[in-house]
């Protein structure tokens, strides 16, 4: 049991928190609720107070604007909302603790996607008959067992003077801690079975934030509607994000509005079949702009009824790999373009060089037609009528070498003949002696063997009992 100063009794309780607090005047209750909705106002969260006997919603107006001076402008802008308890716990004439728990959780979805940081209510349970404690109570346990899963904090007023002893201790018992005045002086009683469970809780939850502290990926939970209920501080370095400005927004939020859709199209299958999703890669806006590749995987979660309640899972920037793997693409895509283009080239080369060939056969059939039908005739012609015969055979033979690959042949580089070598060997290729050579070129015939030794050097025959006049006529 702990003493602590009015305005502090509360204290800075974390989310999740459920409270209950015992009065007996009207004083007492102002001031308790006065100070914790005048905190929740200042720490940006909605708030919404039931009121009943003996503060009514007037009185408890009053009461709270006597403290901030300016109540009338968070009204306004919705930040908080003073209404009766047969507005809230009593709207269809009797006490629905379905219907009042649906409607405190959709306060906070609303809350959160307003931008608050969450919900701070309270509700005065003095309207209370006998007849509905079972129901109050049950209702309070229920409240209790989910409440630590949404940022929500929660008083319940309860007038000391209407509950006996028994009732007293069941309220505590389903409550994380009771508010009780002692004389003139606050006390906090605490549930001691709740306290061991926090103190696991907290435990276990430290190493949880640690471990979320120091990996590299961000852990995140969504409600059924996609909201997000926690999200770890890695947002920051991912999207450039505080925790504080992704609560209560959807993933969606952050998508450029084809991504939405479509992830939203994905998300809703996923969610109406309670399925896990693995590898699912989506764009996400950072805060400056940039476009940021993430890759979530997540899970379904499921409350004590077995009912989906949200997803659990982890993001990870995948926007490095995605674009390695973009220009690795780009990469492939040049290279194969650039091969299309190469064989297309390619293809018209060999067009080309057929074309040539083509062109250079039919030249080649050209002059020999030419030759055969109109130059040799002239020739036997000559012959006939007394031109000396060498020199016309000589001519034949010139003429017909036109036609033939001799000339190119015995001309390759590494042979190296000489202009008179390869004259020469065309000579002699046409059957002519060395004295025919000699006659023909006017030349001696020692000069003209030294010729034949040197052409028989040149083709590698030097040492080869090879006829020369053969071995040309085979090239």
């Amino acid at each position: 049991m702990e003493r602590k100063p009015e305005i502090d009794i509360i204290g800075n309780v974390p989310w999740g928190t459920h409270i209950c607090h015992f009065y007996r005047t009207e004083e007492d209750l102002a001031e308790i609720l006065v100070s914790y909705f005048k905190t929740g106002l200042e720490k940006n969260e909605f708030c919404l107070w039931i009121t009943s006997e003996p503060l009514k919603v007037d009185a408890a107006k009053a009461a709270l604007n006597k403290e901030l001076k300016d109540l009338d402008s968070y009204i306004k802008k919705g930040q908080i909302e003073i209404i009766n308890y047969s507005d809230w716990y009593t709207k269809s004439g009797k006490f629905d603790a379905d219907k009042v728990l649906a409607g405190w959780l959709e306060k906070e979805k609303e809350a959160l996607r307003k931008g608050f940081a969450g919900l701070r209510g309270s509700g005065n349970i003095f309207w209370l008959e006998k007849k509905d404690w079972r129901k109050i109570a049950d209702y309070e346990a229920e409240v209790n067992s989910v409440i630590g899963k949404h940022r929500m904090i929660a008083v319940c007023s309860y007038c000391l003077d209407k509950c006996r002893a028994l009732e007293v201790i069941e309220v505590i018992l389903n409550h994380h801690f009771a508010v009780i005045k002692d004389s003139d002086r606050w006390i906090r009683v605490e549930n001691v079975e709740h306290k061991k469970t926090k103190e696991t809780l907290q435990a276990a939850e430290k190493k949880f934030r640690e471990l979320t502290e120091t990996i590299t990926d961000w852990i995140w939970e969504v409600d059924r509607e996609g909201i997000y209920t926690y999200v770890s501080p890695k947002v920051k370095e991912l999207l450039g994000y505080e925790v504080s400005e992704v609560l209560g927004k959807t993933p969606f939020d952050f998508m450029p509005e084809e991504e939405a859709q479509r992830v939203g199209r994905i998300f809703k299958e996923k969610l109406i079949n309670e399925e896990s999703f693995y590898g699912l890669e989506n764009i996400n806006r950072h805060k400056n702009g940039q476009l940021v590749v993430l890759e979530i995987n997540g899970n379904p979660i499921f409350d004590e009824k077995g009912q989906l309640s949200g997803y659990r899972g982890i993001d990870r920037n995948i926007t490095g790999r995605k674009q390695r793997e973009e220009a690795l693409k780009e990469s492939e895509s040049k290279l194969r373009e650039q091969k299309l283009a190469l064989e297309q080239k390619n293809l018209a080369l060999k067009e080309m060089i057929e074309h040539i060939e083509r062109t250079k056969n039919k030249t080649k059939e050209d002059i020999a037609i030419n030759v055969n039908e109109f130059v040799l005739p002239l020739l036997k012609k000559l012959k006939i009528k007394g031109s000396p015969p060498k020199y016309v055979d000589l001519l034949r033979h010139h003429i017909e070498d036109m036609v033939s690959s001799f000339g190119r042949k015995i001309s390759e580089k590494p042979r190296n003949l000489t202009a008179r070598e390869i004259e020469i060997c065309n000579i002699l290729k046409g059957g002519f002696t060395s004295k025919d050579v000699s006659e023909l070129l006017n030349i001696s015939r020692q000069t003209t063997e030294k010729h034949r030794k040197n052409i028989r050097k040149k083709l590698g025959i030097s040492n080869k009992k090879i006829n020369l006049t053969s071995y040309l006529r085979r090239i």
